[in-house]
Order: structure tokens, then sequence, then C-alpha cells
């Protein structure tokens, strides 16, 4: 049985909760990535169940025979497609008394209706199980990002090449996801964010029919998602010779992100690596001027824990996949972001991305 299930039944013993068993029931997003976290296996309809002596995959007729040939360790029931029936149902035929439930992976529709077809089996509410063991990568999870990695380095270097007069955001974004997908990617890793010009200085962006001209910024945001991993890259390029302000900010931007890569590290508070980027952007004059957290966790989605903002209660440790990305957005100017995604290590960090990034300019 994969280290995974291990890691899980011995948290869950840490815990004592009282429910030595867990359930994943996928019916919601999360849920789905947490059922390919710990099987392997992807699907849209499943549940699995996580006894202390073995685990047990319940799926419909679309995806039998498929898990047959992924999950060789794990015991397999055809179901119909009524998951909470059904999975409740084997729970009760199991005869278990208590099985863990994560708060945060379920709807509340879902676990009273679950529970109201539970027959003398205890649901345990438990807060953020695996979301706590994804935080931490094995080597598997991180040859993996780093493929995902490169996808998104490889396309940005074509990017560069492909950019010229007259195309659009939008061309830009359907050529990266193209490209990405020809080079290996099962898909993109979110909707890539490609902004020109002042619509740069909106940090979410969605790419539109803005023509592309020399004179201005070009922003892009992007990442590929390799065998269920996903990687996530943003540069900001100048289209032309760029002026002293775009030099003076794309600096100020580099040299905070520099800072916060070298504040990267094992046992470091993801505070106050955050707020070393923000030390660096505050002293330039533009502290109002970047009001997002200096990055987050990567994983099986784009956004996991931990989380590099000021709120954050989190402590880095070796296995962590994270971003640097702290920017600078002046609202009908533009915007400047930078972001790295890497590893922390036993003694600091190691990049994934490789892009460059040291005054990008594409004079068309």
């Amino acid at each position: 049985m994969n280290n995974r299930i291990e890691r899980l039944r011995n948290l869950l013993a840490e815990l004592e909760t009282g429910a030595e068993n867990y359930l994943v029931l996928n019916v919601e997003a999360s849920d789905r990535t947490n059922q390919r976290y710990l099987t392997g296996f992807s699907s849209t309809l499943g549940a699995t169940i996580v006894l202390d002596d073995r685990v047990i995959f319940l799926t419909d007729s679309r995806y039998i025979e498929d898990a047959g040939d992924n999950l060789p360790e794990v015991e397999l029931e055809k179901i119909d497609s009524r998951p909470v029936e059904s999975t409740a149902g084997v729970l009760n035929d199991l005869g278990v008394e208590a099985v863990a439930v994560d708060e945060n992976d379920i709807s509340l529709k879902f676990y009273n209706d679950l529970q109201d077809h539970l027959e003398g089996v205890d649901l345990v509410q438990v807060d953020g199980v695996l979301k706590k063991l994804r935080e931490t990568k094995d080597e598997g999870e991180i040859e993996l990002h780093q493929k995902a990695a490169g996808v998104a380095d490889d396309t940005f270097s074509h990017l560069v090449d492909f950019i010229e007069p007259g195309i659009t955001e939008r061309d830009v974004a359907l050529e990266l996801e193209f490209f990405m997908r020809k080079n290996g990617a099962e898909s993109v890793s979110f909707p890539p964010i490609v902004a020109y010009g002042p619509q740069s200085a909106k940090p979410h962006a969605k790419p539109g029919d803005r023509v592309l001209e020399p004179g201005n910024l070009l922003l892009i945001d992007m990442g590929a998602r390799y065998h269920g991993y996903c990687s996530d890259l943003t540069r900001t390029m100048f289209l032309g010779k760029p002026t002293e302000k775009v030099e003076e900010i794309y600096q100020i931007v580099l040299d905070s992100q520099l800072s916060g890569l070298e504040a990267l590290g094992p046992g470091e508070s993801a505070r106050e690596v955050h707020e070393v980027t923000c030390d660096v952007i505050e002293g330039a004059g533009y502290g109002d001027r970047y009001d997002h957290g200096a990055g987050h966790g990567v994983g099986l989605e784009v956004h996991e824990s931990p989380k590099l903002d000021d709120k954050s209660d989190d402590t880095l440790e070796p296995g962590n996949v994270v971003t640097m990305e702290p920017g600078i957005y002046l609202p009908g100017w533009g915007g400047i972001r930078i972001e790295d995604m890497v590893r922390i290590t036993e003694d600091g960090y190691a990049r994934f991305s490789h892009a460059p990034k040291k005054r990008i300019i594409n004079p068309l």
C-alpha cells in the first residue's frame, strides 16, 4: 500500500478522534483531488474508504475496469450512480463504529445525507487532515512538479518568439495552452492571465481582444498540469523600449522577489517571509500598491497550503512547494509581477522555474 495511506492512518491515530477509518466521498471537486492524492486514480465519481488493514474503492461502471487496471492493491466495489447511499451501505455492512470525514471537503448537504443513511456508524468531523499531508511532497511529486515547471518555462520561451504586433491577449492565451498540451501537459493549471497595458494593473485580469502594440507592459501568469501536478509562473515583459518608470518599478519588484526567495527555508514563518517582500516595496514608496500574499502552496491544486501572506500561521517545512510572486499595480498605468515556483529543502530552497526574469524586453 502506498506511503500516503500509511501517513493518513498515523495522523488519524495521533489526532485521537475515535475514528480509525477515513472516508473520501468523491462528490465535490476537492474530494476528487483527495481521491487522486490517496490512490493515484482520477474519476468524477467514487468513494475511498481507508480502514486499518485495507482500502476499498467504490465507483460505477464507467470507471470500474480502469480502476482495476490502476489499483492492484485496493479492493474494488461496483456501485450505481448514488455515491452517498452506496457508500453508506458498504460502511453499514462493514460494521465499523466510526469513520472520519474532513469538514472542509464535504458540503453540509452531503454530510447530512450520508448521516441519514448510516446505521450505527458515527461520522467524525476532522479539519484539514489530507490538506496537511498534501503540504509535504514526496520525491515522486517533486519530479512531477519539475516536469510541469519545465513545460511552463518552455512555453514562456516560445511566447517570447511568438508575440508580434497586431495579435491579441486572447491569441497569446490560446497559443500558450496549445503549446503546453502539445508538449506534455494534460491541461493548464488555471485559466491563464494575459494582460496588456493598463489591464496588467489587475492581478487576475482575463485575456480579451486588446491588441498588442509596442510601448507597453505585458503580464503573463500561467501554469501547466502534468500527471495531476501543477506549475505556476509569472513574467512581465515590455513590448519595445522600456521607460525609466518601467525600469524602476521592475527592479523594485525583482528586488522584492529575490529578497523573499532568500528568506525561504525550513522552520521559517510564512508570514514573516511575506513581510520581507513587503518591506522592499514599502521602502520604495509603493506599499499601498501591493496587497496580495507573497505566495502560496502548489500541488494537485494550484492554490494549496502553506499560505505566504500577512495572516498566515504556517511554518515552512522541507517538501513544501510554494510560489514567490510579489507585484506592484498602478491603475491606469499597469502592473508588474514576477513569480517563481520553488521547493523548500533541508537547508533553504530550490527553484523549479528557470525562465529569465531580469529585465525581459521584447523588441517587437
